[in-house]
């Protein structure tokens, strides 16, 4: 298998470190996580200029028609740049759900305002309690429940709900379609450790019309685990890129700061330490390139491969975390430099989606199924 970029691999990775390294430098970042918005428009307009608002759907949807290569590369640009702009929440999720689950009339309706960067999503799942209802009414359906840790929901215009519905015979997930300012929808937004913002919901009688039901005779479960998969595998770029940016910077740092007369990188067990975190970041690129690689495969192949990835990932993280900012000393801890930001980040990556532990738990139960762990790590791409 080659895993070498292609052309346009080289150019999107490119692009985008220019743009980000000429638009978004930590000040940037500072201003941008202390707004009230807690985003930035004209960057998300621009963000639609560039095609990264359409980079992972079909071109028949509007797309790029991009892939999850394409994605993890756009996204460990901006784990590097410490972008906060809400394109998980829009883009993978929300638009995810969308392109996976919508039937084509609802795709033609919903991703071009994506894509142009006129509407935002946010993608309500994770229960803050019983489990969301959703009844069906003469002329819809009334929705139920609590949410918390909707990641964008400060800044979505819509959010895509799921929910418990009864078919008669069993309950299955469904995702509703609910506009912010839906009469009974209350969001209580905050910001999070790493400067992005999430919101939890509240769910009071909610009433939506017959088409908020997305995909609507479909169980929309195996789309959720999808999506979810596809979210975890685009974090662990980000997180990656964000560790490679902690190493560069503790390298450098190493090579100036000047103690008993000479760099402190001169110094054997302290050069020992750089190279243990720039090992770190290999592995680290090594599991999300693993995960990123297996979304195309079997359900079980990449749930493997994400659990996998996350919980090596997050492990790596807080030795990266950890190390750099012992190496700095007190100065790293500070809002002069970028290190604190990027220490906050990979501890988000550590409890978003499932902590390092779980996913740790999950990886195990995987590969102890024998006709799993027998399985080849990877599909060839090119056959």
């Amino acid at each position: 298998m080659d895993l070498r970029y292609e052309t346009e691999h080289v150019i999107l990775r490119d692009s985008a470190e220019s743009f980000l390294a000429e638009r978004y430098d930590y000040r940037t970042v500072q201003k941008i996580a202390a707004s009230e918005a807690g985003w930035n428009q004209e960057i998300w307009a621009e963000f639609a200029t560039l095609g990264w608002l359409g980079l992972p759907f079909a071109l028949e949807d509007g797309g790029s028609g991009g892939g999850a290569v394409e994605l993890a590369i756009l996204m460990e640009a901006f784990g590097k740049h410490l972008v906060i702009e809400p394109y998980l929440a829009t883009v993978v999720l929300g638009g995810g759900l969308i392109a996976g689950l919508g039937s084509q009339a609802e795709r033609r309706t919903l991703l071009p305002a994506v894509i142009e960067g006129n509407c935002r999503l946010a993608f309500a799942h994770e229960d803050g309690g019983a489990p969301t209802q959703a009844q069906r009414r003469t002329d819809g359906y009334a929705l139920q429940g609590a949410k918390k840790l909707v990641l964008g929901g400060a800044m979505a215009d819509t959010l895509l709900v799921s929910a418990s519905l009864s078919d008669g015979k069993q309950d299955k997930i469904a995702i509703f379609v609910v506009p912010k300012g839906t009469r009974g929808l209350t969001l209580r937004s905050y910001r999070m450790v790493d400067g992005n913002r999430a919101a939890n919901v509240d769910l009071t009688d909610v009433m939506v019309p017959r088409s908020a039901h997305l995909g609507s005779n479909e169980d929309a479960a195996s789309a959720v685990e999808t999506v979810l998969h596809r979210a975890i595998a685009a974090l662990s770029a980000d997180a990656v890129g964000a560790i490679a940016a902690m190493v560069a910077a503790t390298v450098e740092y190493a090579k100036t700061r000047v103690q008993f007369g000479q760099p402190i990188a001169n110094f054997q067990a302290l050069a020992h330490r750089l190279v243990d975190i720039k090992v770190k970041e290999e592995e680290a690129r090594a599991a999300g390139l693993f995960a990123t690689l297996s979304l195309d495969g079997p359900p079980d192949i990449r749930a493997r491969a994400v659990s996998g990835a996350k919980a090596k990932i997050g492990r790596c993280a807080r030795v990266v975390h950890q190390e750099a900012m012992q190496l700095h000393g007190a100065i790293g801890t500070t809002d002069e430099l970028a290190l604190g930001g990027y220490a906050k980040r990979l501890i988000a990556y550590e409890i978003l989606f499932g902590s390092t532990r779980e996913h740790l738990r999950r990886y195990g139960a995987i590969i102890a199924d024998p006709q799993v762990a027998a399985k080849g790590l990877l599909m060839d791409r090119n056959q």
